[in-house]
C-alpha cells in the first residue's frame, strides 16, 4: 500500500510502464466534468472507474481485494474513510470471482489517512474496505483506477 498526494506522483512512475498515464489521467479530472463510468485508458490493462456514489456504514461496506490489477483511489468530491485489513486478520468468505474480479473478506483492520488530492495504492492481494462515510452518509466523486499487471 501507499499512501501519498499527486505532488508526488512521479516518485511512482518506475513502479509500472503505465503508472505515469494513470496519473495523467487523475491530474486532469476536476468535479465539474467528473468522468462517471468506466474510462478506457489503455484497453483492459488500464481504466478508470468514475464514480458518483454515496458512503455507507462501516459495516454496509465490504473488505474485499484484487488479483490482477492494482487499484489507485482518488477522492476528487467529499469524504471518506478507507480501510486496511492484513490478511492474518481476515477470513475469506466469498471466493476469489475472475469475472468481477474480486474476493470478499470479514475481519478487522485500520483506518488509512490520506490528505486532499491525495491517492492510496492498494496492490494485487491488499484487502481493503472503502466508500464507508465520516459520520453520515453524503455523496462523493472518486475514481479508483484499475491497473493490470501484465501489459496488453
Amino acid at each position: 500500500m501507499i499512501i501519498d498526494t499527486l505532488e508526488n506522483a512521479s516518485r511512482y512512475y518506475m513502479l509500472h510502464p503505465s503508472m505515469e498515464m494513470a496519473f495523467d489521467f487523475l491530474e486532469s479530472i476536476n468535479a465539474d466534468e467528473f468522468p462517471e463510468g468506466k474510462t478506457e485508458l489503455v484497453g483492459t490493462h488500464l481504466f478508470a472507474n468514475g464514480m458518483v456514489r454515496e458512503t455507507k456504514d462501516f459495516a454496509e461496506s465490504i473488505w474485499e481485494s484484487h488479483e490482477k490489477y492494482l487499484d489507485i483511489h482518488f477522492l476528487v468530491e467529499g469524504d471518506e474513510r478507507i480501510f486496511y485489513g492484513p490478511e492474518e486478520k481476515m477470513k475469506e468468505v466469498i471466493p476469489y470471482n475472475p469475472e468481477k474480479e474480486i474476493t470478499v473478506f470479514e475481519g478487522n483492520g485500520t483506518e488509512v489517512y490520506f490528505p486532499k488530492n491525495g491517492f492510496v495504492i492498494f496492490f494485487p492481494g491488499e484487502i481493503h474496505k472503502a466508500l464507508v462515510h465520516t459520520g453520515m452518509p453524503e455523496m462523493v466523486k472518486k475514481v479508483v483506477i484499475k491497473l493490470g499487471l501484465e501489459e496488453e
